[in-house]
C-alpha cells in the first residue's frame, strides 16, 4: 500500500473510531437523560430507548466498518442489497408508527385544526402606547351582561380605574402617583374597592392615584404608558408592580395580547399575537390556529414539511426530543436575553421618570412558591434593581401563604392586596413627609 493509500485508510479508520465516540455519546446521553435536562418526562421512556439504541448502533456499525475488508463487504452488500434494505428500512418505521398509535402516542402538532376558531372583540385595542379597553364597547358589553364585576370598572381612557384621567395644570400641588403593571397592579381577583390600588387611594385620600396596568403586560408595555400619559399627568411617583414572569413578556411586543371570542364555546380568551420559539426567535402566529397548537405545547410549524414530520409519531418524537436538547442547551442563553431587554426596559423607565422629575419606585411582586424558596428569578430582578440604582419595595418577609388564592390561580387575594396597600400606603405617606423612600419598610434605596 502506497502513503497516499495509507493516510486514507488512516483517516477512515479515525472517522469512524470518531463516529463510535459520537454514537456511545449519544447513548449515555440517552441513558442520562432525565438528570441532563430536566424538562423530561421522568422514567426510562421510549425516546430514550430510542437514543440508545441508535447510540449503540452507530457505535457498533462504525467499530466494525474500521476494519478495511469488513467496510469492502458491506460497502459491496449495500450495493447489491440497495433496493431490499430501503424497502425492509420503510417497513420498519411503517411498523414502529403504528405501534407508537396503538400506544396512543400523540402527535407533535394537531392533526386538524378548524378553519375558523376566534374572533377578536371591539372592546380591546392595542398602539404604540400599549394596549387598553374601548370604554363605550366595554359598557356595552357589561349592559348585556357579558362581564360583571371588576371587568367593568373602566375609565373613558380605557384603564381599569374607576376615575377618569384628567390633564393636571402646572400649579396643582396634590400628590400624584401613577401605578404601573400587570394584573396584580390592576386588581385581578380583588373584591371591588379592595384591591392594593384602592386600598392606597382610601388611605391617602388626599393623594391622585391613576393606574394604568393592564393585565398580562411586562415592563415595556409600562414605559409606553408612561410615556403617553405622564406629560399629561404630571405624578409626582410613578410605581411599577414587577412580577417574574415580566422578564418573558418584555421579549415580545407591547401589543402582544389580544382579547378574542372563542366560537366554539362562546367564552372570552386573552391569547398571544406573538410566541418565542426554543431558539428564542418571535414569531407572529396565524390567531386561528394558534390555541390548537398551545394546547399541545409546541410553536407552530416553520415550514409545511415540519407540520407534515411532527403529525407522524416518529417525526414526533424527533422534534420533541430536539426540543428537549436545545431548551436544556439554550436555557441560560435565552434568559439572559430576557433579562438585558428588561435591564434596558427599566433603565428607560427610569430616564422617563427622571425626566419628568417623578420618584421612581420598584414593588416586586412574590409568587407563593417564593415564600418558601426565592427564585433566581427573583433574585435577578433585586440585583437589577441595585445594578440601576432604583428603590424597589421587597414585600416577601410580609406576605404568607393565606394572602393567595387557592387552586391554579397565582393572585393575591383581597386580603393580600390590603395587605400590600397598607404597606405601600405607609411608604407613601413617608415620601411625602421625607421626599424619598429611605425610611420606607422593606425598601432599598440607591
Amino acid at each position: 500500500m502506497n502513503n497516499g493509500a495509507s493516510t486514507r485508510s488512516a483517516i477512515i479508520r479515525a472517522a469512524f473510531s470518531l463516529l463510535a465516540g459520537v454514537g456511545i455519546a449519544i447513548a449515555i446521553v440517552g441513558i442520562l437523560l432525565d438528570f441532563l435536562f430536566p424538562y423530561t418526562s421522568p422514567g426510562f421512556s421510549l425516546p430514550q430507548l430510542l437514543l440508545v439504541t441508535a447510540g449503540l448502533a452507530l457505535s457498533l456499525v462504525s467499530l466494525v466498518l474500521r476494519r478495511r475488508n469488513l467496510r469492502r463487504q458491506f460497502l459491496g452488500m449495500m450495493r447489491r442489497n440497495i433496493v431490499r434494505v430501503l424497502l425492509i428500512t420503510l417497513f420498519t418505521l411503517v411498523v414502529l408508527e403504528f405501534v407508537l398509535i396503538a400506544m396512543g402516542m400523540g402527535t407533535y402538532y394537531p392533526t386538524e385544526i378548524p378553519q375558523k376558531w376566534i374572533e377578536p372583540v371591539p372592546w380591546w385595542r392595542c398602539d404604540e402606547t400599549g394596549c387598553r379597553y374601548v370604554y363605550d364597547e366595554l359598557v356595552k358589553a357589561c349592559d348585556a351582561g357579558v362581564f360583571s364585576g371588576r371587568r367593568c370598572v373602566v375609565n373613558r381612557q380605557g384603564y381599569q380605574d374607576s376615575g377618569d384621567f384628567v390633564t393636571v395644570d402646572s400649579g396643582d400641588d396634590s400628590m400624584r402617583i401613577l401605578m404601573l403593571g400587570d394584573s396584580f397592579t390592576a386588581g385581578y381577583n380583588a373584591e371591588i374597592g379592595k384591591s392594593y390600588v384602592e386600598t392606597v387611594e382610601a388611605k391617602l385620600p388626599e393623594s391622585v392615584v391613576w393606574n394604568t396596568a393592564i393585565g398580562g403586560t411586562g415592563t415595556n408595555h409600562a414605559l409606553a404608558s408612561f410615556a403617553s400619559l405622564a406629560p399629561l399627568l404630571r405624578p409626582q411617583i410613578a410605581i411599577l408592580g414587577f412580577y417574574m414572569n415580566d422578564f418573558d413578556d418584555n421579549v415580545t411586543p407591547i401589543d402582544s395580547y389580544l382579547e378574542v371570542v372563542n366560537l366554539e364555546t362562546n367564552g372570552m380568551l386573552m391569547i398571544k399575537q406573538y410566541r418565542v420559539d426554543v431558539w428564542g426567535n418571535v414569531i407572529k402566529l396565524d390567531l386561528q390556529s394558534d390555541l390548537y397548537y398551545r394546547q399541545h405545547d409546541v410553536d407552530p410549524p416553520a415550514s409545511e414539511i415540519k407540520r407534515i414530520v411532527g403529525m407522524t409519531r416518529l417525526g414526533s418524537l424527533v422534534l420533541r426530543m430536539t426540543d428537549a436538547i436545545a431548551g436544556a442547551i439554550l436555557k441560560d442563553a435565552r434568559f439572559e436575553r430576557k433579562v438585558n431587554l428588561t435591564r434596558d426596559y427599566l433603565r428607560q423607565l427610569s430616564a422617563s421618570a427622571a425626566e419628568r422629575g417623578a420618584a421612581l419606585l420598584v414593588m416586586l411582586i412574590p409568587h407563593e412558591d417564593n415564600l418558601d424558596n426565592v427564585s433566581e428569578r427573583y433574585q435577578t430582578a433585586i440585583q437589577l434593581m441595585r445594578e440601576l440604582r432604583i428603590a424597589y419595595l421587597d414585600p416577601l418577609v410580609s406576605l404568607d401563604a393565606s394572602d393567595y388564592l387557592a387552586g391554579s390561580d397565582f393572585h393575591w387575594n383581597s386580603a393580600g392586596h390590603q395587605k400590600i396597600g397598607a404597606l405601600l400606603s405607609a411608604c407613601l405617606e413617608s415620601f411625602f413627609a421625607s421626599g424619598d423612600f429611605a425610611e420606607c419598610e422593606h425598601v432599598e434605596t440607591p
